[in-house]
């Protein structure tokens, strides 16, 4: 699991300013000098303005150059100009390269990386006054709450160590600074239908304000209508990209060509070392074809491939597909703690899930009962609160959909067993925290909607003799701070080809033939992309 545990540097950048020492202000010359032209030291200093490389380190958030500006050294007031920020580098000849640009993140990067001021390279990162009030008021959220007060932790060692952060303070090796915006909050900057007092006019406000001053602003953020709107006030922006996965095209699947003789080894029970195995991620489902016929296998941890049977059932459930068979095999074997079931609607995730959580349950005993977790992103946006009842009245909508699920897969003698014995139980997301799961077959339902970070929480929380299944459709996502690139598909990048993980992506929808026609057609349009 430490594969998963993302922690953000705490190396601070040794700031060669005035203060600093002679030796260090020579290091730096030196390192100039090794890189490329050395421009003349600041007057009465010693030291070097910051022009940087121009090469944004891998693991940055954002890979677009522009042309840079090179730093003034002299800031004098809080609300500094756009000449007495940056000095222009107007070509090659004069030693600058491109410019030095200025993010605006808003609450949305802080929730979802804590540590994301330190991802900017030699750039200036501005958060604005209102995102501090806005991860104060999530510090006590269910999901999200200890992302927001490790945000502010760091904030706070760094007021700790520089004593103020009004004023531009060093983050990174590269040169990089963050400060706290606390002027342009006003919204009477932005056209008159985005002047209302809200927190998205107040972040759009300073971003704006900022460029008004000539700088070269980008406002950053993972919430897509802030986007938009800020691209309808003339503002750059872009999402922001740290630890999404560059082609989340993974399924768990592939095909090779062996001989006859190799299947009939395989169907004996022997472990094959194949040509082309060796190179795919472990727990890979492949689809075997020969000039007698085909087989299905999976590779090991050994990268040997053994027979995947298609006679294989849970809870009197057998795959009809390909990807259902290699699913159904990593479902139920005990060695897999994680498994990632992936998949457009009606492609059988939730039942395999559930079937095979039954089956360890109440047929094997390997489990005391299964547990749902569903997170609740409700497509009509109405949230939990708003419902008549108790918590169990509260959570019946989102359950029923469980319950729908198995009831169209097992008798109705064997619903009122299930219920009565206490065996499936279906909770919101919001109660997993500060839980250890044990003797649990734990259910993630729709995990496309859940940012990075709480999938982490929720994977922390598997206990002793507990395994954890992922469903997800990433064209179903409720929740707007999560795009394709990121949430459930960094997970799975993550840990793609460990042992104890296993991921399929699940192609020819069972439900019925209208819900496929309706998914493809769904599919073809822009909107759903």
């Amino acid at each position: 699991m430490s594969r998963l545990a993302e922690t953000a540097d705490s190396a601070y950048l040794l700031w060669c300013g005035p203060g600093s020492s002679r030796a260090t202000r020579e290091a730096r010359n030196r390192a100039y000098a090794a890189t490329g032209p050395t421009p003349d030291p600041v007057p009465g200093t010693g030291w070097l303005p910051h022009v940087g490389t121009g090469v944004t380190p891998t693991g940055s958030c954002l890979v677009t150059e522009r042309p840079r500006t090179a730093k003034s050294a002299s800031t004098s007031t809080r609300r500094r100009s756009a000449t007495s920020r940056r000095t222009v580098a107007t070509g090659p000849d004069d030693g600058g390269g491109p410019a030095l640009r200025t993010f605006v993140l808003d609450t949305s990067v802080l929730l979802s990386d804590p540590g994301a001021y330190l991802r900017f390279a030699e750039h200036e990162v501005v958060i604005p006054l209102v995102v501090i009030s806005e991860l104060e008021g999530k510090r006590h959220h269910p999901e999200l709450g200890y992302f927001a007060r490790r945000s502010l932790r760091f904030l706070d060692e760094l007021r700790v160590k520089h004593g103020r952060l009004d004023e531009a303070l060093p983050v990174t090796d590269a040169g990089g600074t963050l400060r706290v915006e606390l002027n342009h909050s006003d919204p009477g900057i932005l056209p008159p239908g985005f002047r209302a007092e809200t927190n998205d006019a107040r972040i759009l406000s300073v971003a704006l304000g900022l460029s008004h001053e000539g700088g070269d602003v980008t406002l950053v953020t993972k919430d897509m209508p802030l986007r938009v709107k800020a691209a309808a006030v003339g503002l750059a922006t872009d999402e922001y990209r740290h630890g999404q996965v560059a082609d989340p095209t993974w399924t768990g699947m592939a095909e090779l060509e062996i001989s006859a003789e190799q299947v009939a080894q395989l169907y004996a029970g022997e472990a094959l070392e194949l040509d082309g195995a060796g190179d795919l991620p472990c727990h890979t489902g492949l689809v075997l074809h020969s000039s007698n016929g085909s087989a299905l296998g999976r590779v090991g941890p050994d990268k040997s491939v053994r027979l995947v049977r298609g006679d294989r059932e849970a809870f009197g459930v057998r795959g009809r597909s390909a990807e259902q068979r290699i699913a159904l095999d990593v479902l139920l074997d005990e060695s897999v703690g994680i498994v990632s079931l992936g998949g457009r609607a009606g492609t059988g995730k939730s039942a395999l899930a559930l079937c095979a959580g039954l089956e360890q349950v109440m047929e094997r005993r390997k489990y005391k009962k299964v547990l749902v977790f569903r997170p609740l992103y409700a497509v009509g946006g109405q949230e939990l609160g708003y419902l008549p009842g108790n918590e169990a009245e509260k959570m019946s909508p989102w359950g029923q959909a469980v319950y729908d699920t198995l009831g169209a897969l097992v008798h109705e003698n064997v619903m009122e067993e299930v219920a009565a014995r206490g065996m499936l139980e279906v909770l919101p997301l919001t109660h997993i925290r500060g839980r250890s799961l044990h003797d649990a077959f734990v259910i993630v339902d729709e995990a496309q909607s859940l940012e990075r970070g709480v999938l982490l929480t929720v994977l922390s929380r598997i206990g002793q003799n507990s395994r954890v299944v992922l469903t997800h459709d990433v064209a179903q996502r409720d929740n707007l701070r999560v795009g394709r690139h990121d949430g459930i598909a960094a997970v799975i990048e993550a840990l793609k080809g460990h042992p104890m993980f296993a991921h399929v992506t699940l192609t020819r929808s069972e439900r019925s033939p209208i819900a496929e026609v309706i998914t493809d057609l769904l599919e073809d349009l822009p909107f759903a992309r």
